[in-house]
C-alpha cells in the first residue's frame, strides 16, 4: 500500500480506501447504531480517512491497520457521546406515563449484549476473515462481490469464510455463548 501511495497518492489513498472502508464503517456503525443514522456514520468514515490521509506519514510501517481501527474507534466514540447530548430528552413524569411501553428491556440487553460480544469475536478472527464475515452476513454480499472487495477469488472467500465460520464457533463455544 504504501509502495502505491508513493507512486500516485491519488490511486494509492483511494485504494487505501477502497480496502479499508468496510472495517471502519463497522467499527463506527458497531458504536453508533442505537444513537445515529447511516449518514452519520458515513460521516464518521469520512472523519477518519481524513485524519488517516492527514498523518499517512507519521504512521509506521505495519501498523496502518491498527492505526487506522484506532483512529475508527476513537471516531465513533466521540461521535456517539455527540450524538447522545444531543438526543438528551428531558420528558416529565405525567408524559411519561401517558407513553405506552411495549419494550421487553431485559431481552432487549441481552440481544445487545449477544450482538456486542459476537462483533467482539469476529474482529478477534483478525483480516480478512472479520471482514469477510461482516460482508457475508451483516451486509448480505455475495461471494464473486466480496471477492472483488478484498482482492481474492470467489472460491477463496467461501472457503476463508467456512474456515472463519468454524473458528468463530470455537471461540463462541469456548466461552460458553448462545446466539439463540
Amino acid at each position: 500500500m504504501r509502495l502505491l501511495i508513493s507512486k500516485s497518492r491519488k490511486n494509492g489513498f483511494k485504494a487505501l480506501f477502497q480496502q479499508y472502508q468496510s472495517y471502519v464503517y463497522s467499527i463506527i456503525w458497531g458504536r453508533i447504531r442505537k444513537t445515529g443514522t447511516s449518514e452519520d456514520a458515513e460521516e464518521c468514515v469520512s472523519d477518519v480517512f481524513a485524519d488517516v490521509f492527514l498523518h499517512f506519514n507519521e504512521i509506521h510501517t505495519g501498523s496502518l491497520q491498527a492505526y487506522i481501527g484506532t483512529v475508527a474507534k476513537r471516531t465513533a466514540v466521540d461521535r456517539y457521546r455527540k450524538l447522545s447530548s444531543d438526543k438528551d430528552i428531558h420528558i416529565d413524569n405525567e408524559e411519561l406515563k401517558s407513553i405506552p411501553d411495549n419494550t421487553d428491556i431485559e431481552n432487549d440487553f441481552e440481544t445487545s449484549e449477544r450482538n456486542n460480544i459476537l462483533y467482539e469475536k469476529i474482529h478477534s478472527l483478525g483480516e480478512p476473515d472479520a471482514t469477510l464475515i461482516i460482508q457475508k452476513y451483516y451486509y448480505d454480499r455475495k461471494s464473486k462481490d466480496i471477492a472483488e472487495y478484498v482482492g481474492l477469488t470467489s472460491g477463496a472467500v467461501r472457503v476463508r469464510l467456512n474456515r472463519a465460520l468454524k473458528r468463530l464457533r470455537e471461540l463462541l463455544i469456548n466461552e460458553n455463548i448462545s446466539l439463540k
